[in-house]
């Protein structure tokens, strides 16, 4: 019998797109069951960073090339620590026979997780990151609720001492 991915990780494609995976991760291997992670990122904060190097290189009065090139290169650092990160996700799971699929969708997060679950619809469970969860900005979770019937879960980060 193949083991499907029933649980759902929905993160930001960013550099902590790995939290909350190690409570996901404990939660397959209890379940005998997989995970497939959906990155997320969001399309309106890219638009808005590339207009900002845009405003930054007409400012550079015609150093085009270095400013694209500084641009480029935090770019590729990021999407370098991003694919680290997912490679670490793989093995982990690998390592243990935790079956592991993911996708990167650049819609916003509420459209994304429905079209993946219509896609998909053995996944049983919708976890959220804590960067999309503990974030009022990250996901209207009263829309999501509405637009998806799985149970839905947020996954929250440790709690910070009170001093």
């Amino acid at each position: 019998m193949k083991m499907r991915e029933k649980l759902l990780f929905v993160t930001r494609g960013n550099v902590d797109c790995d939290n909350g995976f190690a409570y996901i991760f404990e939660l397959a291997k209890t379940l005998n069951t997989g995970i497939a992670m959906l990155l997320v990122y969001n399309r309106r904060m890219m638009d808005t960073y590339e207009d900002m190097m845009a405003a930054v290189a007409f400012a550079e009065a015609g150093d085009l090339g270095t400013v694209e090139e500084l641009m480029h290169a935090k770019e590729k650092s990021i999407k370098s620590q991003i694919d680290e990160k997912i490679r670490a996700m793989a093995d982990k799971c690998r390592e243990n026979s935790v079956p592991f699929f993911y996708q990167i969708d650049s819609d916003d997060p509420i459209t994304a997780i429905k079209d993946f679950v219509k896609s998909r619809p053995d996944i049983d469970m919708v976890l959220l990151s804590p960067n999309l969860s503990e974030n009022k900005k990250g996901i209207d979770l009263k829309k999501l609720i509405k637009n998806i019937t799985k149970p839905i879960v947020t996954i929250s980060g440790p709690a910070q001492a009170q001093a």
